[in-house]
């Protein structure tokens, strides 16, 4: 076996390209459907079954074993998977693909392996021609921190992929409510499976063109009345896209110039917010530094007041791409400024992206990812905690 294709203890990258492998090329069945599959049995497993009992058995009698599995995942986790659905697997290749889950539980450490075999499996297609580039879990987690979402709060992820912001906001605030869209079918799909598995409503994660309005309010109207816009944003919406003339009348970023989706993103994530609400959006670093787009970031200052614009590292979006991005932070205001504000801003440059040029996470001898996130949390977290939650003035920072 190929050193590539081996799975190394505590490495689920590992474990993703290995099931990838065996369902890929010993089934001749879709990866992602049957991964899927696979996945939401192996959960319903871990829901019932006694810690360290063997998840798929003899080969003669997994498939309905696993088909009982996702039939009992799809009883107690609503709206994760269609009725009726089954798996295309052999017997064999279960064995095969449960001999490798049984080495670990994906429930257990915040569903970072779930999360890494689901990336994994979307990513081969979505990432490039899309240019959706999945956050790295490491990075959420911190900018969750600075965010801090509250109990009782409503948080939105516009283009939500595989839900990481909304699993990390859940970890961070349980009694939080969180609300995802997106375009792309399969990440929907997944989102819901990570939210099951969090104890969140999968339906709360709709399929949706989120620059289309009013359709993310109509699905919040239906869902939650009386909810009068969302108290958080965290979004990495697309990084690619010349979405045209068909958003040209109704975003005013984009009247009379050339339209690109994440400049849209911007002004839509403002518009859900309510006033007081507070904001992260990955963007890529050109629209933070470049020239050509002064014009949004003077909206953004004008409508918001940005806090912090942290940095992050060539390698953190690797091995998809080396685009430079930005994490920009701030607070909805009650009204726009009427000029240019002078607000302090934090500016922070990450020097450690916690990956190295391959995309294979780098980690401490302490086994953590080392990254250097961390130094900027607890300051940006602060000033953000400082703001006046109508989005009026600024408190002094204890």
């Amino acid at each position: 076996m190929a050193k590539r294709h081996q799975v190394r203890a505590g490495d689920w990258s590992s474990v993703a390209v290995r099931l990838d492998e065996i369902i890929s090329a010993h089934s001749g069945e879709d990866p992602f459907e049957e991964a899927l599959t696979l996945l939401v049995a192996r959960l319903a497993h871990e829901a019932t079954a006694p810690r360290g009992a063997a998840f798929i058995g003899d080969a003669r009698g997994a498939p309905a074993r696993v088909d009982r599995l996702v039939a009992a995942a799809r009883a107690r986790w609503p709206d994760i998977v269609e009725p009726g659905r089954t798996t295309r697997l052999s017997g064999g290749e279960l064995v095969r693909c449960g001999a490798i889950l049984d080495e670990a539980r994906l429930i257990d450490d915040d569903l970072v392996g779930l999360d890494a075999i689901f990336e994994h499996i979307v990513g081969k297609v979505a990432k490039g021609q899309k240019g959706q580039y999945f956050t790295p879990r490491h990075v959420i987690r911190e900018v969750v921190q600075m965010i801090a979402p509250a109990a009782g709060e409503h948080v939105v992820d516009p283009a939500c992929g595989s839900g990481g912001f909304l699993c990390h906001a859940l970890g961070r605030a349980p009694r939080c409510t969180v609300w995802g869209f997106d375009q792309d079918p399969r990440a929907v799909r997944v989102a819901r499976v990570m939210l099951a598995a969090s104890g969140a409503t999968a339906s709360r994660v709709a399929r949706l063109d989120s620059l289309r309005r009013p359709l993310i309010e109509d699905h919040l109207r239906a869902q939650a009345p009386g909810v009068g816009g969302f108290d958080v944003v965290l979004t990495n919406p697309p990084f690619a896209g010349d979405v045209g003339a068909a958003y040209g009348a109704s975003f005013e970023l984009a009247r009379g110039r050339r339209v690109e989706r994440d400049v849209l993103f911007i002004e839509r994530c403002v518009e859900l917010l309510r006033p007081g609400g507070r904001y992260a959006i990955v963007l890529p670093h050109n629209k933070v530094g470049g020239e050509s787009w002064a014009y949004a970031r003077r909206w953004l200052l004008e409508q918001t007041q940005v806090v912090a614009v942290l940095g992050l590292g060539r390698n953190t979006f690797q091995p998809h791409t080396s685009q430079k991005a930005c994490v920009v932070l701030g607070q909805r205001r009650a009204r726009p400024a009427r000029s240019l504000p002078d607000d302090e801003i934090l500016f922070f440059i990450s020097e450690r992206a916690g990956k190295d040029h391959r995309g294979r996470l780098v980690r401490g001898d302490d086994g953590a990812v080392d990254h250097d996130l961390g130094e900027a949390t607890e300051l940006v977290r602060r000033r953000l905690a400082a703001l006046d939650h109508r989005g009026t003035r600024i408190a002094k920072a204890s």
